[in-house]
């Protein structure tokens, strides 16, 4: 398909390049440039598919940032009548037509968008009209379950996160114990969904297994550490968020219970393996 990384063999080798079995998509050109020298004929090669000017199926072997059916961070190129170009590491950049963008795009600036083939045109193309590409079905998550996050945007109460590709949710500010950004993909944890179908989202466990997972996390950094790190019950909670991405009030939770099991001393401003 058409925007995807595929595996395809190779029918032809010629001075131009290789030319691909592409299937339906007939023959895909690869230029003679991003054939690794080591292939011959009836090898496979990873490639991504995309059409050129002239609308012709075409790979490369270049890593791109995205493909089709993915939400990614893209940067507009240039804007011009019909829409906006974005970079996804390729030769060819990726339509962003004027009806699809939300807010209007401008160049320089980078937006997290979903990758699409668009049916007429069979173009690769990109919308920033998340919302579209969403599941609207209220969702069946139990609390504490692990999911993947993009983070969408900044709103007044949190950010705004996509959910296992499917839903949206919010992380709020006052869960919130390390630096997001816009389009960072990380593991979080649902702490309810509401009745009216909204998610809340927190990037920690809740309950005692987050103080273990914490716990665990602090003796790991003691090891590679000397047995020594300069934070205790004391410390900058600053400080505590920048090294453990976590509140003070958890770290002082989780060296608690590491102390009660002997594992480490703990001074005002700092702990040590025992």
């Amino acid at each position: 398909m058409l925007g995807t990384k595929q595996h395809l063999q190779i029918t032809e080798l010629c001075a131009e390049g290789a030319y691909l079995d592409g299937g339906q998509l007939g023959e895909v050109f690869l230029k003679k440039s991003e054939v690794p020298e080591y292939l011959e004929e009836g090898d496979s090669v990873q490639v991504f598919i995309y059409q050129d000017n002239l609308g012709h199926p075409t790979a490369t072997t270049k890593d791109v940032i995205a493909q089709v059916g993915d939400f990614a961070l893209l940067r507009v190129k240039e804007i011009n009548k019909i829409g906006a170009f974005l970079d996804i590491g390729i030769d060819k950049d990726i339509l962003s037509p004027y009806n699809e963008q939300k807010p209007k795009m401008r160049e320089g600036y980078s937006y997290l968008v979903k990758l699409y083939l668009d049916n007429a045109s069979k173009r690769i193309c990109a919308s920033s009209n998340l919302k579209k590409f969403l599941d609207k079905e209220t969702p069946s998550y139990k609390p504490n379950e692990e999911v993947d996050l993009i983070v969408a945007s900044k709103t007044d109460i949190g950010f705004k996160v996509i959910i296992n590709n499917n839903h949206t949710g919010v992380v709020f500010f006052n869960t919130v114990f390390k630096r997001l950004f816009i389009g960072q993909k990380l593991k979080g944890f649902i702490k309810q969904v509401r009745e009216d179908g909204k998610i809340d989202v927190v990037l920690e466990k809740q309950g005692v297994q987050k103080f273990k997972d914490l716990g665990e996390q602090i003796l790991s950094e003691l090891k590679s550490s000397e047995g020594f790190i300069p934070l205790g019950d004391k410390s900058d909670p600053e400080e505590i968020k920048k090294r453990f991405g976590s509140s003070k009030a958890n770290f002082k939770k989780a060296i608690g219970g590491l102390f009660k099991q002997g594992l480490i001393d703990i001074e005002a401003k700092s702990i040590t393996l025992k």
